[in-house]
């Protein structure tokens, strides 16, 4: 019997009774992460990384949820479960469970290159991985990070300078506070000042 199967409600793992990132309302619900695909309300207990907490009760409204830091294990109903980071968004994690020596990995979104917001992926070893691939067919290549920005810069700098307003619309978790932290501060002063 593998340590996670497919359920009609999403993942779901029998020994701990707990589902991962479910689709429909369950008691007990593993969270990867606060965006709304894999985070729904209506769950009886959230159980994610700390930092996913208040996003949730942000997003969901009243909640019972409870948080762990990356790397503390905690055991549910014999398996060892713990939260390891997945560099998507703030809160965002990999979930491990281990029962009697097989290790199982769970991720929603991840991303592997350091945006400087959320702790840069960390490869968990393990025996079984399942991931989230949206972006994983070879038509998607995406360029450095810093050449996205460098790009939305010179964007913003070549529209002020011919007094045109620039204006982003990205998504709020996680888009929008990597945009706010590569966006040249000088260009966004010039803005107040002028």
């Amino acid at each position: 019997m593998p340590l996670i199967e497919l359920a009609k409600k999403g993942l779901y793992c029998a020994l701990a009774d707990v589902y991962i990132d479910p689709w429909q309302a369950v008691p007990n619900a593993l969270i990867t992460h606060a965006h709304s695909d894999h985070a729904r309300g209506g769950n009886g207990l959230y159980i994610c990384h700390e930092h996913s907490v208040p996003i949730l009760a942000a997003r969901l409204g009243k909640i019972n949820a409870q948080g762990y830091a990356y790397g503390k294990a905690f055991s549910c109903n014999g398996v060892k479960i713990s939260f390891h980071p997945a560099g998507h968004v703030p809160g965002s994690a990999q979930i491990r469970l281990e029962h009697k020596g097989e290790i199982w990995v769970v991720s929603g979104d991840y991303k592997t290159e350091d945006d400087g917001l959320s702790p840069a992926f960390e490869p968990v070893p393990c025996h079984s991985f399942i991931t989230e691939s949206t972006f994983a067919l070879p038509v998607f290549r995406w360029k450095p990070q810093a050449e996205v920005f460098n790009e939305i810069n010179a964007w913003w700098a070549g529209n002020a300078a011919d007094g045109v307003v620039s204006v982003m619309m990205v998504y709020s978790l996680g888009k929008a506070q990597r945009i706010l932290q590569y966006l040249d501060p000088g260009l966004v002063l010039s803005l107040f000042i002028r």
